[in-house]
């Protein structure tokens, strides 16, 4: 809500609504059992959301606002998570200031900087002062647009066309929002979990916890005499990390997350590693909605809803999602040109088949067909002549691995062979160099981190970083991704303060710049409310022949 000039029709305005309000006020009290707009309060608290983050009134309809004077939109264009965030905490943008719009700061004097939650930078765009809002004063703010102060807000603030229950019910909301600090929190240490499963190597196990142990006891913790918030804030709780390790098969690991959680809350999950796909602990996270922060997995949920986890990629899925991206806008695959799917039944196979599928549906003209092939022990050498004698001519997309290569540089020296074939680096164990001399004249590869010595900034920072603190594998893929973590964490904890809401937490993390240098993965993780997945690329190369092959990019990383 930005303050402009002073109007007279604030008095008018307040009038007009001085009479609704005192009915609606038992309606709109956040204490005891009153019913708010005629829904019990927790009925009413789940409405509001819906309205404040996906702009739905209750009734199913889309919420309305007028904006810029005359313009009205509705709908998710005008919710109030666009400007003000999930947390109602507020957000600077573009060198534009949304401020708090969470009952515990609109209902208190917003006096200056230091009562606006996050970092140095955010709470200096303050330039207004106002007193504290109360039940009559906010609906006029929302319907209106005059604020505490009887100012008239910027014409960017929408003017919201609600009826009495609906306007009740938002408020109600607000006045909830970011209310009570969350779990996890004592007066001196943010709890934090790391979720590991056994069957994951213990090497990897090892580059997983050693370096975020190590930032943990020797950076954070070691540092916190030291971090002093700006605005005369209190100093920095300290981190409490555990471990939580999940044993037999995944449908019993949301069983022990609730569990492990019931026995000790904690704040947010950092990181983790398990042996296959991400789902249970996705699914625990959104049920109980705890932050979970960039695990390292290939196999993420894949969704446009859900919002407690941040991944760094899509996995697999990702890849897939690439080819289908490259064969249609690139190489701009003529209809009669056939399109075979060649996968395990397998998650990782089902995975990049699903990634392709579901893009190749929305930018694809050619006919796409799947070949599945049961779970089990390598194809054998004659699989290859084979598919290529049912689908000649056709683009085979291998998304097979190193086991099923043998036979396939035979493909070469075939009269009718594939026009072309398509290959995932990661199915193929980061190794693309297995595809053979005979077929890499045509044949691309999905390629989803930075090709070698892209990254060698990144990978120095790291490694330096590890020796100092003697961890044992600096350039394993758990170890860089955990360091670029702790990276982002500590500007987030020390930008959160005293205001340890996880939706807070997301939308620092949310807010974080794009970062090109320090990730040793990827060539750029970029952020944004909403974005659940930071890497948003993939490479396709291809391989020049000979016993030093060089890889050669054929797109962009960002692939349209």
């Amino acid at each position: 809500m930005k303050p402009g000039v002073k109007t007279s029709r604030f008095a008018a305005a307040l009038a007009g609504c001085l009479f609704l309000l005192a009915a609606l006020r038992p309606a709109l009290a956040a204490e005891g059992g009153e019913l708010v707009a005629g829904h019990p309060q927790s009925e009413a608290l789940r409405l509001g959301e819906i309205m404040y983050m996906d702009g739905v009134l209750p009734s199913g309809a889309p919420l309305r606002a007028i904006v810029n004077g005359d313009i009205e939109i509705k709908g998710t264009m005008v919710t109030c998570r666009n400007c003000h965030l999930r947390s109602g905490l507020g957000s600077l943008e573009g060198g534009v200031f949304s401020p708090p719009t969470n009952g515990a700061k609109l209902y208190a004097p917003l006096r200056g900087g230091q009562d606006v939650p996050g970092g140095a930078m955010k709470a200096g765009s303050l330039k207004f002062t106002r007193p504290a809002y109360n039940d009559e004063s906010l609906v006029v703010a929302l319907r209106e647009g005059i604020d505490a102060k009887g100012r008239k807000m910027s014409t960017a603030m929408p003017r919201y066309l609600l009826e009495d229950g609906d306007v009740a019910i938002l408020v109600h909301y607000l006045k909830n929002l970011s209310s009570k600090i969350s779990p996890g929190v004592s007066q001196e240490e943010i709890a934090f979990a790391v979720v590991v499963s056994e069957g994951v190597d213990p090497r990897d196990r090892a580059a997983l916890l050693e370096p975020i142990e190590a930032y943990v006891r020797e950076e954070w913790n070691a540092q916190q005499s030291t971090l002093l918030f700006t605005w005369g804030r209190a100093p920095l709780r300290k981190i409490a990390l555990r471990v939580w390790e999940l044993k037999g098969p995944p449908e019993s690991w949301g069983g022990q997350l609730e569990e492990r959680y019931r026995e000790q809350p904690v704040f947010a999950l950092l990181g983790g590693k398990v042996q296959g796909k991400w789902d249970p602990i996705h699914e625990f996270c959104e049920r109980n909605r705890i932050p979970c922060i960039l695990p390292v997995t290939d196999l993420p949920v894949v969704s446009k809803s859900d919002l407690s986890t941040l991944y760094f990629s899509k996995g697999y899925y990702q890849e897939g999602e690439a080819a289908a991206k490259f064969l249609a806008r690139v190489l701009e695959l003529p209809a009669e040109k056939r399109v075979v799917q060649v996968f395990r039944d397998n998650d990782e196979g089902n995975a990049l088949a699903r990634g392709f599928s579901e893009t190749w549906k929305k930018l694809g003209n050619a006919v796409q067909t799947d070949s599945v092939l049961p779970r089990g022990g390598p194809a054998g050498p004659g699989f290859w002549e084979q598919l290529a004698a049912a689908h000649p001519d056709s683009v085979l997309l291998s998304w097979l691995g190193p086991d099923d290569l043998a036979g396939l540089s035979a493909l070469g020296e075939l009269p009718r062979r594939p026009s072309l074939l398509v290959f995932s680096s990661t199915m193929l164990g980061g190794r693309p160099f297995l595809i053979p001399d005979g077929v890499r004249d045509f044949t691309y590869i999905t390629y989803p981190s930075l090709l070698p010595g892209e990254g060698a900034y990144g990978e120095t920072i790291v490694t330096n970083w590890s020796r100092v603190r003697k961890i044992a594998r600096p350039d394993a893929p758990e170890t860089t991704k955990v360091f670029f973590l702790t990276r982002l964490l500590t500007r987030v904890l020390t930008d959160i303060g005293d205001d340890l809401y996880r939706g807070f937490f997301l939308d620092l993390f949310d807010e974080s710049t794009d970062q090109v240098t320090i990730s040793a993965n990827y060539p750029r993780l970029s952020f944004g409310p909403g974005q659940r997945y930071a890497s948003k690329g993939c490479y396709i190369i291809t391989l020049t022949k000979g016993p030093e092959p060089r890889m050669v990019r054929q797109s962009d990383w960002v692939i349209y």
